[in-house]
């Protein structure tokens, strides 16, 4: 009952930390636009620090609808195409029962058994062993793996890595994730994009301007300007890293209470370790991942926990094992192998039988 109700409770939490991200959201953009019309009017007019302050609260309610309107059309299209962004940046292909019948196989099986919803299944083309589940809602879930995991896995290390990422899906882990990198990108392009281009073309100009005509104390507006920029991406950052290392810890015990096996996880894990790093995938993309070996400075920024850790917590509360062996050969063959084995010879009872008798 814990261990459910404690899934149950990290649910509702995902839930909610989705429902505040999309509350925090304005907030955070009106403080960048705040942020932006005062290095504007610190770069073009001698207003001292109060009036600046004063007249950019004045001027803020006629550029907030803009604001917000360019920035719910990025979300829109970030949220509609989302999926197709990621395939793309990761070179992600749609796979058939008939290319993959063993890892769909595998997916199909522990769907069915909980009744869950199937997610599409993606496959990457590199020898790199990861996964990651993408989507926010249930028409566009997807389960992605690479063909470097299917080839070094057993059927139930695979199984256990596929579970992994059906629990994320569960837990809306994948749905608050997404959301977060769409908020972070949004603040990103608009906060860097604003301090580039008004400190390329006007700063150093406007800056002589205003020393020759004394107005040097235009220069605190943007000293508060990018003061408030750097505290709003800090604070979206903050938000989209403190998302990660617990999830996947509950995904871990989301895949063994799928699979019943954590010794299979445990094994999966010790391989994978050191043969994650999906190079040339943007860090938004590693963040979804099975596994991101980068962990930052001094670990401060690290969006998983160490797979020991990941091990010592599947050992001490999933009654995992080491040393366990992997299974030599794989228990759900694929179609082409099961299509020309020839069919055994059924010695058929007399069709009259015993009840049939006359």
């Amino acid at each position: 009952m814990m261990q459910a109700y404690g899934l149950k409770t990290h649910i509702w939490n995902n839930n909610l930390r989705s429902i505040i991200l999309l509350v925090l959201f304005p907030v955070l953009l009106l403080g960048l636009a705040y942020a932006a019309i005062l290095i504007y009017f610190g770069l073009t007019s001698d207003m001292s620090p109060g009036e600046g302050l004063l007249y950019a609260a004045d001027y803020l309610p006629r550029a907030a609808p803009v604001a917000l309107g360019a920035s719910g059309a990025w979300f829109a299209v970030a949220f509609l195409g989302h999926q197709a962004m990621i395939d793309m940046s990761t070179k992600a292909q749609s796979v058939t029962p008939s290319q993959e019948p063993r890892a769909y196989k595998l997916l199909e099986n522990l769907c069915i058994s909980r009744g869950i919803n199937m997610p599409k299944l993606k496959v990457i083309n590199t020898d790199v062993m990861n996964a990651y589940a993408s989507g926010i809602r249930d028409s566009n879930y997807t389960v992605t793996l690479t063909t470097g995991l299917m080839q070094n896995l057993d059927d139930e290390e695979l199984e256990a890595v596929i579970a992994h990422e059906l629990s994320h899906i569960a837990n809306r882990d994948v749905r608050l994730l997404i959301v977060a990198v769409i908020f972070v990108g949004i603040f990103s392009f608009f906060g860097e994009g604003i301090v580039r281009t008004l400190f390329r073309t006007n700063l150093s100009r406007s800056t002589d301007q205003h020393r020759r005509s004394g107005g040097g104390q235009a220069g605190a507006l943007i000293f508060f300007g990018i003061v408030i920029i750097a505290i709003s991406y800090l604070l979206a950052m903050l938000v989209r890293f403190s998302l990660s290392r617990r999830r996947e810890f509950m995904a871990d015990a989301g895949a063994v209470e799928l699979t019943k096996n954590p010794d299979a996880m445990i094994r999966a894990l010790q391989k994978i370790s050191g043969r994650a790093e999906l190079t040339h995938v943007p860090a938004e993309v590693r963040e979804m991942a099975f596994e991101n070996p980068k962990t930052g400075f001094a670990g401060v920024f690290a969006t998983h926990p160490p797979i020991e850790k990941r091990i010592e917590a599947l050992m001490k509360f999933g009654g995992g094992r080491l040393g366990t062996q992997s299974r030599p050969v794989n228990r759900i063959k694929s179609r082409h192998a099961m299509e020309t084995r020839p069919t055994p010879k059924v010695n058929r009872p007399n069709s009259r039988g015993p009840w049939n008798r006359s």
